[in-house]
């Protein structure tokens, strides 16, 4: 049976409180220094994360919009439509559609000489272009058609079959394997019929790719090996493994290395204050309060580290991100979340494991 001693009594929670407080005020919890410290050092390790997984982005975005990510079966005559557009249904198709030279090739009365080729194609390629309404009565027309002949979108302009208005515009890229579209204006027409070319962005890209466009082959299946399939553009590789790379960044483990640095920190602010705790408990302060008015002490530093931290991170994922900013910015709040979290638990558990008993060593060893 214990006997609780008479003269360590219990603290109102008014008392620890008090006690917190003009610790911050007079300094001896050094609130500044802590929470500078770990600002620096966790808003560090989380600025490293977040610029990081930005830098992933961007690159999947260049792969992306590079036409990487576009793959073209072509055969004169031998693309189904339907069955090319409705390729873009499928999970992880942003958009799948066929093309084919126009019949009659009309001639730009403003540019007779502009040389700009006629396509017709199904309304899926508008996915495939980037173009976000391909409806409308007209044509699309790549940026450097439009350029040649001095048109923005929704204008008219004068040919040898009659007017052909504008309705939207596409880039293409300058180093792609297929430079049909390139300078091109594309008129959309319904899926029915044969196509020369099929067109698909597959995004994650996928090993399947090639198998479901070859599926839209609809020729002569003993001439089916002359059908060409092609990467859009091959500069930057053939494959975008996103989550390979992601798992694989070097940055991958830095929660791990903040909640290290947190409880190596809690553990060392709260070690260099042991003979200040073991006066305290030899003064008959009870344990459990001063644990706790450790507890409150780290508590508002890190909860200050954190605040600082929020907008400097913000930042950091919105800085040259093209995709939406919470999964890098997320990122980042989960390394100082660790790091202030282990901070926390250190600390209380060297509060904690403090003893009156070993005042005087404390004394001799500060």
């Amino acid at each position: 049976m214990s006997v609780r001693s008479p003269n360590r009594r219990r603290m109102r929670a008014s008392s620890v409180l008090s006690e917190a407080w003009r610790n911050f005020a007079s300094g001896t919890s050094r609130t500044l220094l802590v929470a500078l410290l770990a600002v620096v050092v966790l808003g560090g390790i989380a600025a490293a994360d977040v610029r990081t997984i930005v830098g992933l982005s961007a690159q999947a975005t260049q792969f992306r919009e590079s036409g990487a990510a576009v793959h073209v079966l072509t055969a004169t005559d031998a693309i189904s439509g339907q069955r090319c557009d409705a390729l873009g249904s499928l999970p992880g198709v942003l958009g799948a559609g066929a093309s084919r030279q126009a019949g009659e090739q009309a001639t730009f009365l403003t540019a007779p000489r502009s040389g700009i080729t006629a396509i017709e194609a199904t309304g899926g390629l508008a996915g495939v272009l980037g173009i976000a309404d391909g409806t409308g009565a007209g044509a699309w027309f790549s940026d450097e058609a439009a350029k040649a002949l001095g048109a923005t979108v929704g204008t008219t302009l004068p040919t040898s079959l009659g007017p052909a208005t504008v309705t939207a515009l596409y880039p293409y890229p300058d180093d792609a394997s297929d430079r049909s579209l390139a300078y091109a204006t594309i008129t959309p027409v319904p899926s029915t019929g044969d196509f020369d070319s099929c067109w698909v962005l597959a995004w994650p890209p996928s090993p399947v790719t090639e198998s479901l466009i070859r599926a839209t082959y609809d020729g002569d299946p003993a001439d089916q090996s002359s059908a060409t399939f092609v990467q859009l553009n091959t500069r930057l590789g053939a494959e975008f493994d996103g989550p390979k790379m992601f798992d694989d960044r070097a940055t991958a483990l830095a929660p791990l290395v903040a909640a290290l640095f947190g409880l190596v920190f809690g553990v060392g602010i709260i070690w260099a204050r042991r003979l200040e705790l073991a006066s305290a408990l030899h003064a008959k302060v009870p344990k459990a309060a001063l644990v706790t008015q450790v507890w409150l002490e780290l508590l508002a530093m890190m909860i200050a580290a954190v605040v600082i931290t929020l907008p400097f991170t913000y930042f950091l994922a919105a800085q040259g991100n093209p995709d939406p900013l919470w999964p890098a910015w997320s990122a980042g709040l989960r390394v100082v979340a660790a790091g202030a979290l282990s901070t926390l638990i250190g600390g209380v558990l060297t509060a904690a494991a403090t003893s009156e008993e070993r005042l005087f060593r404390y004394f001799k060893d500060r």
